[in-house]
């Protein structure tokens, strides 16, 4: 058994890149999963779904060797999909070990932060121009107010 960072699977929610984001994100570091360097083990699952869950051992668990990590992965009932989901998760964690800033996930995290920081710079200017335009309406409210 490899000792090393165990990493949980959460659950696997669908996202979708946006296209033009897509093009942006450096996916040529990415490491190649060699099958010698992986360790892998079927375990028992845990959580909710009593026996269902307990008496199968479809939870897999993989160990990269040379680094150490290990991923643990029970998304699924069925042991095929989790080998397939344990594997992805893997890379992602390889990447983000090897690559640091670089990676994929680090990139993604980056597209996202600058396009949060323009829409704040964007609704800034906006409610700055919606003050100044209450500023000015209130102004000739208050001249019109003065010539009556």
């Amino acid at each position: 058994m490899c000792v090393g960072e165990i990493v949980k699977s959460q659950a696997v929610a669908a996202t979708v890149e946006c296209t033009r984001c897509a093009h942006r994100i450096d996916r040529s570091k990415v490491p190649v999963l060699k099958e010698e360097d992986v360790v892998e083990q079927f375990i028992h699952g845990s959580g909710p779904g009593g026996q269902a869950v307990n008496k199968l051992s479809n939870c897999v668990m993989l160990c990269h060797t040379p680094t150490g990590i290990v991923v643990r992965c029970h998304e699924s009932r069925l042991l095929h999909e989790n080998r397939k989901l344990a594997r992805k998760l893997l890379v992602e964690k390889l990447d983000e070990h090897l690559n640091g800033d670089m990676s994929v996930s680090a990139q993604k995290l980056r597209i996202k932060r600058d396009k949060r920081r323009k829409l704040d710079r964007k609704n800034e200017k906006l409610r700055e121009l919606k003050r100044q335009f209450l500023e000015r309406q209130k102004q000739g409210d208050d001249s019109g107010a003065e010539q009556t």
